[in-house]
């Protein structure tokens, strides 16, 4: 049962953490597809699309940290995640894609004085996506299932849209 624990625990953070690329950046909703398929396939090759290369920067420097040795604590990471997975049974991750709502003038102007400090420019349109998730998990013959609304702030930035930094819980 502590496993059983520890695994939903480990799929929580993702769905509210990580939940892909080039042309994922093409509108809201893409780049959260492109967040969910690297939250359900564990795959951190599509982490890094999901932020501007500037927030990357910013956070390597404020964590002290060389960006390769970053991703390679990435790469272990997701790896002991999609393995706590395998060890489950019927394990399923379900999602639909919902609302968008752009959003205004003002609530885009509060979020560049929010990320002021993470950007070198200001962003030029936000939304907020809406994500419906169901993750099903089946271990040793338990089935738990936890339905979700969660929704993700994205923003507009030098022409490709990429999820709010606040949403990737990094910073």
């Amino acid at each position: 049962m502590k496993k059983l624990i520890s695994l939903m625990l480990v799929l929580v953070m993702c769905t509210l953490a990580l939940t892909s690329c080039g042309g994922a950046n093409g509108s809201p909703e893409a780049v959260v597809e492109a967040m969910m398929k690297v939250m359900t396939d564990f795959d951190v090759s599509g982490v890094k699309d999901l932020l501007p290369d500037e927030a990357w920067e910013k956070m390597y420097k404020e964590l002290d940290v060389d960006e390769d040795e970053f991703w390679e604590d990435m790469e272990e990471t997701f790896e002991e995640a999609k393995e706590e997975i395998e060890d489950a049974d019927g394990y399923k991750v379900e999602y639909k894609i919902g609302d968008v709502e752009e959003l205004d003038d003002d609530e885009v102007e509060e979020l560049n004085e929010e990320l002021e400090d993470l950007l070198d420019d200001d962003i030029d349109a936000a939304a907020i996506v809406t994500v419906e998730t169901t993750i099903t998990i089946e271990f040793e013959g338990e089935e738990m299932e936890m339905d979700e609304d969660v929704e993700y702030t994205v923003i507009k930035y030098d022409g490709k849209w990429y999820i709010h930094p606040e949403d990737m819980d990094l910073f």
